[in-house]
């Protein structure tokens, strides 16, 4: 983990799990909510498995994927800041999106600063200690030589093969609803907030909440984030400490 917060802010919004994998209503929000934060000039921090599958090797990356990533460029090179942290449907994201798609790619956690308040973010997939058999899978799946070998057979082949797995990975995300680990992630916060965090902001999980912690001062909470296809929600949190949860709408600002 990074010491300290080099990444300093008066406001963002925070989003995971969009599950991009086609061209629907969803990518469109998702593209008109980045357009939004770049019009409003709002941080716009994604935890992660943006797309059902991401290579970050632009060989690998599927065509559905291509006019988002490069929509996404296009409005950071106008001035949205933009940040994301890999969940665990990413691979190796930050050698060909970091200072290009986005600002900065962490594939693992950050630690920024929305006024005075101290907030870490991750993905949230390796919170559970307990869970050895996910924690194995992650190594296997994340290994770099197995990646990089990948990454040297032909497109033509690998992709067909990345589709068939990103098809059946589509149809795990309902998994995640029933299989949220409360003590080992309430542990896990709690560790953080000794090490002077405020705020614990995690995805994966698919589910939106809030709990406060020391309530009588109101100044830590862990937050899960939703799945962005469930009702386009988003966390928001400002300089002042106000925040909270919001639904995307396309007639109303973000803040």
């Amino acid at each position: 983990m990074e010491k300290g917060c080099p990444i300093s802010l008066d406001r963002a919004i925070f989003l995971s799990d969009a599950h991009l994998n086609q061209d629907d209503l969803h990518t469109r929000n998702f593209l008109i909510l980045a357009e939004r934060a770049s019009e409003e000039n709002v941080p716009l921090f994604l935890l992660g498995d943006i797309f059902d599958l991401w290579f970050g090797a632009p060989e690998l990356t599927f065509g559905f994927q291509k006019p988002v990533i490069e929509r996404l460029r296009e409005l950071r090179r106008h001035g949205l800041r933009i940040y994301y942290v890999e969940g665990n449907r990413d691979f190796y994201l930050k050698k060909h999106h970091e200072e290009s798609t986005f600002q900065v790619v962490s594939e693992k956690e950050m630690q920024v600063a929305v006024g005075s308040r101290r907030v870490y973010l991750s993905h949230g997939d390796t919170v559970n200690r307990a869970d050895l058999g996910y924690r194995f899978w992650r190594s296997l799946s994340k290994n770099r030589f197995a990646y990089g070998a990948l990454s040297l057979l032909p497109s033509s082949l690998v992709l067909p093969l990345a589709d068939r797995v990103e098809r059946t990975l589509r149809r795990t995300n309902m998994r995640f609803r029933g299989s949220f680990p409360e003590k080992e992630t309430h542990e896990f916060a709690l560790r953080m907030f000794a090490s002077g965090l405020d705020f614990v902001v995690l995805g994966h999980f698919h589910t939106e909440s809030i709990f406060r912690f020391d309530p009588g001062q109101g100044s830590r909470a862990l937050v899960l984030l939703p799945s962005w296809k469930e009702e386009w929600r988003y966390f928001y949190l400002t300089a002042e400490g106000k925040h909270g949860f919001r639904q995307f709408r396309r007639d109303a600002p973000l803040l």
